[in-house]
Order: structure tokens, then C-alpha cells, then sequence
């Protein structure tokens, strides 16, 4: 009933889209606006665990937006000097805050992206097209998880037969790390024969092959489509039209928002909230329907 159960042609559309134009405004209230929008939807979609991300990514903003100006001295109003005189700029400190904000902001969209467009999906959109880099990029973005796992699984199995990698001194610790990293490779050698032969045996890749597909482009979907591309253009015109312009170096110039401005304010918010805000929906509508049960 979320965002996560619309086509997976709407969901690549929309995290395209977000992330693009996350990555070239440049505008403070521009890039706030995507940021709490991306934080807003990954919290919907995990919780708990949510708010942590936010966090660790708004401490990575705190920290690029820091260390931008130790190795950009451009900007007119100096805060200190170290270094036996090198600037410390407060233009070079906005340009950082900048660009730290585009990358936590990308950074959350990714996140959520990887909790709503899995595998299945991105297999059902390219599979026909591309059958072989499909299955390679499937299985590339479960690498981290299932290696995680694994090596969790690993490490407790190690640690049950007395052998834990955390006991002893550095020696048996750098042996029992190298033990864990072999039985690691050979899994993952083993699994990838294994995927491959039985994708093979499937006729995966075949030309006649048929699949199953339970994914329909229905009209949710066809609103939720022309929603996000009215909302984008209105965005792109106004980026294009001057309306979110913003300058940080030699020296800070933000302009206030024009009409056009505001008309994309508002279309850019509108295309970044319409996840979280179909998702709160569906949260509400499910319980309003248990608690009738």
C-alpha cells in the first residue's frame, strides 16, 4: 500500500529524478527541502534504524562543510588564519555546507532506494533488454549485504568451536581474520558457479525465454507518473530560468525566490514528499483497517 508497491518504472523514475535534481540546485532552501524529504522517507520506510542514518549523514555535512575550506581558500570574508596565514573563508565554509548537504541528500535517496527497488524489480525493467548486465548488477548490489551476513555467520561459527578472530594476540588475530577471509572467497567463488549454472539451466538470457511478471502499470501509477513529470518540469524550467540561482564563491549571493522561484519551490517539493506522503497514507489506511478487524 506504500510507495514501495507502485510499477518499478514510477519508483526508477522518481529516484532518477530526485537524485538529479538534488545534485545540481544549489539553492539553500532548495537543498534543505530535499534533504528533510529524503530523511522524511527513509524514516517512514525504516524506523528507528532511519534516524540513525540521518544522523551519520548529517554528521558527514558537518564534517565536509568543515574541511572545505581547509583545502578551498576561495572567498573574501576571512574567519582565521593557521598555517602561517592560510585562510580559513566563510564563502569556502557555505560552498562546503553545499556540497555536504547535496551528498547526505543523495546519500539518504540511495538509501531509500535500496529498501524499495529491489532486485526483482530492477530484473522485471532490464531484464529483457539486457539479460546479462541485469543479472550482473543484481548480483553486485546484494554483494555487501550477503557478505555481511555471511561473515557474521562465519565469525559465530569460529567462535563456537573456540577459535574466535577477537581472542589471543595479534598474531592469532591476523590468522583467524585470514581464515574467515578464505572461507568467505571460496563461498562467494562457489555461489557465483552455482547462480550461473542454475540461471543457465533456467534458459535465462535465452531468446524465447518467457518470465512472470507481476507488476501492472495501472492508474495509480499513470497519476503518480504525471504527478512527479509536471512537478519535474515546473522544477527544470525554473532551474533553467535563473529562479534558484545561487553563488557561494568569490563571495555568498542568493537572491530571494522570484514567482518562478516559488512555482518551482513548490514543484520541487511536491515530487520529493510524494513518496513519504503515499507512504503515511498507506500506513494510516492499514490501520485504520486492522483496527476494524
Amino acid at each position: 500500500m506504500g510507495f514501495d508497491s507502485y510499477h518499478p518504472a514510477v519508483l526508477l523514475a522518481f529516484f532518477t529524478g530526485a537524485i538529479v535534481l538534488c545534485v545540481i540546485v544549489q539553492q539553500p532552501l532548495f537543498q534543505a527541502a530535499g534533504f528533510a524529504s529524503a530523511a522524511l522517507c527513509l524514516i517512514c520506510l525504516r524506523g528507528r534504524e532511519g534516524w540513525k542514518t540521518v544522523a551519520a549523514m548529517l554528521a558527514v555535512l558537518a564534517v565536509l562543510a568543515c574541511l572545505n575550506p581547509l583545502f578551498n581558500t576561495g572567498g573574501e570574508t576571512v574567519l582565521f588564519r593557521y598555517f602561517g596565514g592560510r585562510p580559513y573563508t566563510l564563502q569556502a565554509l557555505a560552498y562546503g555546507a553545499s556540497t555536504g548537504c547535496m551528498f547526505a541528500t543523495v546519500m539518504l535517496w540511495f538509501a531509500c532506494y535500496n529498501r524499495m527497488v529491489t532486485s526483482d524489480k530492477l530484473t522485471y525493467l532490464f531484464g529483457g533488454i539486457a539479460p546479462a548486465v541485469t543479472l550482473t548488477l543484481t548480483m553486485v548490489l546484494r554483494l555487501v549485504p550477503s557478505y555481511q551476513r555471511k561473515v557474521q555467520q562465519i565469525v559465530q561459527a569460529r567462535s563456537c568451536i573456540g577459535k574466535s578472530s577477537a581472542r589471543g594476540g595479534l598474531r592469532q588475530r591476523a590468522e583467524g581474520g585470514a581464515l574467515t577471509l578464505s572461507a568467505l572467497t571460496t563461498w562467494a567463488l562457489e555461489g557465483a558457479v552455482t547462480t550461473a549454472d542454475s540461471m543457465r539451466s533456467r534458459g535465462y538470457g535465452a531468446a524465447r525465454r518467457t518470465s512472470f511478471a507481476k507488476h501492472r502499470f495501472g492508474a495509480r501509477d499513470a497519476v503518480a507518473a504525471a504527478v512527479l513529470a509536471v512537478c519535474a518540469a515546473v522544477a527544470i524550467a525554473c532551474l533553467l530560468g535563473g529562479g534558484a540561482a545561487a553563488q557561494y564563491i568569490p563571495v555568498i549571493a542568493i537572491p530571494p525566490l522570484s514567482p518562478l522561484g516559488w512555482a518551482g519551490f513548490a514543484a520541487f517539493l511536491c515530487f520529493m514528499l510524494l513518496p513519504s506522503a503515499i507512504q503515511v497514507k498507506g500506513d494510516l489506511t492499514w490501520r485504520f483497517l486492522r483496527s476494524r478487524i
